[in-house]
């Protein structure tokens, strides 16, 4: 398996490379994070159950079903869109809220685990580019007649590496030096997520009325 690894180190490259690019999924753990391991692990944990079932819609070709079918490709594009704008709404109302410590300790160990567990699955979900990119994943950097076992092995080291990378973010957070940053900055580091959030959400939604204009007309 570690020779295999090996052989394949580039891909995991690549991958961990376009993990780390500012997008929603890097946002919604940052944002999740600073209330906690758990918090952040449950988001962690949703990206990857979405990244796995892009990465099965692959495997198995179901992706044909989306890719060539460009009025649902941009209908999940644009229902991704109005959950990211929701998200934003979100965090910048939780903006408001102030947070130290202590209250970090006792409160937040009350936070819920299925709510950061679902915000990260339908982030990931909603989202066709990741679709897009294990697409052309599998398509541009491996060889055609690949066998599904060895396809198979290869998803799985993404996976993985997919749940420890956004766990490492959030274990990262938690660092006395940075969790107190983020205790100090709550404010403006909420609102300059949600910002962020919400010009994504606008750039999908511009490009998908676009599009939806070249498809009707």
């Amino acid at each position: 398996m570690i020779e295999f690894i090996y052989e394949y180190w580039s891909l995991i490259v690549i991958m961990f490379l376009a993990m780390m690019s500012p997008g929603p999924d890097f946002i919604l753990v940052i944002k999740n994070g600073q209330y906690g391991f758990k918090s952040g692990f449950a988001t962690s944990l949703g990206i990857t159950l979405g990244f796995t079932i892009h990465t099965c819609f692959v495997i198995f070709g179901f992706s044909y079903i989306i890719t060539q079918n460009p009025a649902l490709k941009e209908v999940v594009s644009f229902c991704g869109a109005l959950y990211l704008f929701y998200l934003a709404i979100k965090v910048w109302q939780g903006s408001k809220e102030k947070i130290n410590e202590a209250y970090s300790q006792s409160a937040f160990k009350k936070i819920s685990f299925k709510e950061p567990l679902k915000e990260g699955f339908l982030c990931n979900m909603l989202n066709p580019k990741v679709l897009l990119f294990i697409l052309s994943f599998f398509t541009q950097f491996l060889p055609k007649n690949l066998v599904l076992e060895t396809k198979l092995k290869i998803s799985l080291i993404l996976i993985f590496e997919c749940m420890f990378i956004w766990s490492l973010l959030g274990l990262v957070l938690q660092f006395k030096p940075i969790k107190k940053l983020m205790f100090n900055w709550k404010s403006v580091i909420d609102r300059i997520l949600s910002l962020a959030l919400l010009i994504f959400s606008f750039h999908i939604i511009y490009k998908n009325i676009i599009k939806f204009r070249d498809i009707l007309f």
